[in-house]
């Protein structure tokens, strides 16, 4: 199966799996990541990353039918994203293929229990461990290109900055090579063989005693659905005020899982209805997200002041310093984050759903 399997873009065959290899031995050694851009390209005309495309879904299409095309949708999103990460090295590429697989798991859970089998329950683990292995190259794109740089020119020439830059670009090229070799790996591919084999044979519909369940109509499910993803939300967002870190983050999430299904299901609804909606939820999203990178960089600064002077140049002291400098400036940023995103979650809240 190693050389055999291939994956298909847009109907096109790509690389094969022995290709793929290859291009991830050259990708242990990266190309140069410099501050305030992306990874050169590689190629003339090399794939760039792509969002994620609504699926058409007719409004008297049943449960099992949605369920299968949201989930063969969410698939063509991984893998549309594979070239921007083997090929173009972007920071975007990688960006969309995590949020491609979170995607996914969010669609194998928004159906209900009955389509909840075994096969689809281990699917959506293996794409969680899929998408937490690319996590450390996303984190170190956004602390470099958005997090550390604008701090440092704020703050003038520190020599400081110039080693922790060094440390940081250096944890970047490592973090990419891993996420690289992931996506070449066997695990990706069979994991993506294994998605196809599951979409094509519909094994969430094996169990005789839920066919009433998958011949539903989607607009009967998609409520419901909704419905649920929205009280979880506003359930994490009580005396929100007074959220810590950790309470922030999971509201986050339970928003993402909400916007995600309402894109899954908006096709059944009217447009000028669900995008005043999607677009003030997805607002919400940017706080709450500027919040979280900013708590990831803390942990990244940590990281990168605490390696042993043998291993990178440079006065603990002095990196300290340039590393309190860069926290410290998103730190007051992010106080004024909260207090837009707790006046943006009031207007949110207030919204009448669109599928009302």
């Amino acid at each position: 199966m190693d050389q055999q399997y291939e994956l298909r873009l847009a109907g096109k065959p790509v690389r094969r799996a022995g290709a793929m290899r290859r291009r991830a031995e050259s990708a242990a050694r990266p190309e140069p990541i410099v501050s305030g851009a992306a990874p050169a390209l590689s190629l003339k005309g090399a794939s760039r990353a792509v969002k994620a495309r609504a699926v058409y879904l007719a409004p008297s299409i049943n449960a099992d039918d949605a369920f299968r095309l949201t989930l063969q949708q969410c698939k063509w999103h991984v893998v549309a994203n594979v070239p921007a990460v083997l090929e173009s090295r972007t920071p975007e590429g990688v960006h969309q293929l995590r949020v491609a697989l979170r995607r996914l798991r969010v669609a194998l859970a928004s159906f209900g229990e009955e389509f909840r089998a075994p096969p689809i329950e281990t699917l959506r683990m293996r794409a969680k461990i899929l998408a937490q292995g690319l996590a450390p190259a996303r984190d170190l794109d956004v602390f470099v290109d958005q997090l550390f740089e604008p701090a440092a020119r704020a703050n003038g020439s520190v020599e400081a900055f110039a080693v922790l830059r060094e440390r940081a670009q250096a944890a970047r090229r490592d973090a990419w090579a891993d996420a690289v070799r992931e996506v070449s790996g066997l695990a990706f591919r069979t994991f993506l063989h294994d998605l196809g084999a599951t979409i094509d044979e519909r094994l969430w519909s094996e169990a005789p005693r839920e066919l009433v369940a998958f011949q539903q109509p989607a607009t009967a499910l998609a409520g419901a659905t909704l419905e649920r993803r929205l009280k979880a939300a506003k359930k994490r967002a009580k005396s929100l005020e007074t959220l810590g870190e950790a309470e922030r983050h999971r509201l986050r999430i339970a928003l993402k899982k909400l916007r995600y299904t309402a894109e899954f299901f908006a096709p059944l609804y009217p447009a000028d209805k669900v995008g005043p909606f999607v677009k003030r939820l997805g607002q919400m999203q940017d706080v709450l997200g500027f919040l979280q990178d900013v708590a990831v960089a803390r942990k990244t600064l940590a990281q990168l002041i605490a390696e042993p002077p043998e291993e990178r140049s440079g006065p603990r002291a002095d990196l300290s310093f340039a590393a309190g400098i860069v926290y410290g400036w998103h730190l007051d940023r992010s106080a004024n984050a909260w207090k837009e995103a707790i006046g943006r979650w009031k207007k949110f809240a207030k919204a009448e759903p669109f599928w009302a």
